[in-house]
């Protein structure tokens, strides 16, 4: 596995180091980024993934050395079978609703059947994650082939076909995307012409409070073009290693990329009877995301959702104009984004840019009045 690298990253308090710079920002058009984006280049909607998964199986079955990234998906596509739930965002959150129904009998003093509790769940959303991360990897070579066309028209709109890094630095866009995919990733680089092996994650490209080159976290730079994934990345693992969080991720020069157990499970690996000190996806599904916001959690990854989220909100408060692009509002993950919308505080306009735009403006001026007045319909694909 080709690999930007395995770094120890701390990552700090956006709110604190950012907050003075925030001040000044003024006047940004935010773009949040959802499952249609992608839906031309191979990619699921959320209605479609169990499906979609169940025919990756069948895909894996005639690639070698895939035996244990087989079970995964093999357990995840059941278990959602099992839950009725098409959407893998959907059947976490089952997950989690159903271990604490097997608990609730429990008394305080059961604490080994709540320890193997606990453990089954984290094993079904550890396969959860890896069955996601290797679906999106696998489909980025053609989707790369396709043109990411939606994608390129977007950047031109986004820079007005300024493709002088000095576009980074003066333009008022922001970018938020719900995506675990890299497909934007891959257009930004295609777009300034960039080499696909460097790291593009850092302040002076996409702004991502990454930095693999230099072994460290950056905090995002409020005043320049950003980019955040709000939900992680299927391109990138955690784990923790000295009591810090490690991060690694995978090159966007992936042409050769192969992906099986070895991708995932290196042969010489040294595996650490801790869950945290083993690297996994960095996909953060929603109902994990909720918690760790909250405070509820002590995961690996905590610290990064809780950072990208203050930009988050930050980015949102200052907006002149907000654009929720591809984005069903799925009553799973509708809460968070309704937050962003709000957080607005100048009531600016939402432009709605979906096929089915007219649809989910009539939905949402009927559950949120509140909004009703903002929402601008655009009917059309990205």
């Amino acid at each position: 596995m080709r690999i930007i690298g395995f770094k120890k990253c701390r990552f700090p308090s956006l709110r604190v180091t950012a907050e003075s710079h925030f001040a000044a920002m003024k006047s940004i058009n935010l773009y949040i980024l959802g499952a249609g984006c992608s839906a031309n280049y191979d990619y699921p909607l959320a209605k479609d993934f169990r499906g979609t998964l169940k025919e990756y199986r069948r895909t894996l079955d005639r690639r070698p050395n895939c035996a244990r990234l087989i079970q995964c998906v093999t357990n995840t596509v059941s278990m959602m079978e099992r839950f009725n739930s098409p959407t893998i965002d959907r059947f976490v959150l089952q997950i989690l609703e159903e271990l604490g129904r097997q608990k609730r009998p429990l008394s305080p003093y059961d604490g080994i059947k709540h320890e193997k509790l606990e453990q089954s769940a984290d094993c079904q959303i550890r396969d959860a994650k890896w069955a996601t991360a290797a679906l999106f990897l696998d489909r980025e070579d053609n989707a790369r082939k396709n043109g990411l066309q939606g994608y390129r028209d977007f950047l031109n709109i986004i820079f007005q076909g300024n493709r002088n890094p000095s576009a980074l630095e003066s333009t008022p866009s922001r970018v938020l995307s719900f995506n675990y995919e890299r497909l934007y990733e891959f257009a930004f680089i295609d777009y300034f012409r960039l080499d696909s092996g460097m790291d593009c994650y850092g302040q002076a490209w996409l702004n991502s409070a990454f930095d693999f080159i230099w072994r460290k976290a950056l905090s995002i730079s409020p005043n320049r073009f950003c980019f955040l994934k709000l939900h992680g990345n299927a391109g990138t693992s955690v784990a923790s290693q000295h009591g810090e969080s490690v991060y690694e991720c995978v090159t966007l020069d992936n042409s050769n990329l192969i992906i099986d157990d070895n991708f995932f499970w290196p042969t010489n690996r040294r595996i650490s009877p801790r869950r945290s000190q083993n690297p996994e996806p960095l996909i953060v599904f929603p109902c994990e995301k909720d918690h760790a916001r909250e405070g509820c959690t002590s995961f690996v990854y905590d610290t990064y959702i809780r950072t990208i989220w203050g930009g988050a909100m930050q980015f949102a408060q200052e907006a002149k104009q907000i654009w929720v692009i591809g984005y069903s509002f799925d009553p799973n993950d509708r809460k968070s984004l309704m937050e962003l919308l709000r957080w607005n505080k100048a009531s600016c306009e939402i432009v709605i840019w979906n096929p089915n735009a007219e649809v989910i403006c009539n939905e949402l001026r009927l559950f949120y009045p509140d909004l009703a007045p903002r929402l601008k319909p655009l009917a059309r694909s990205f």
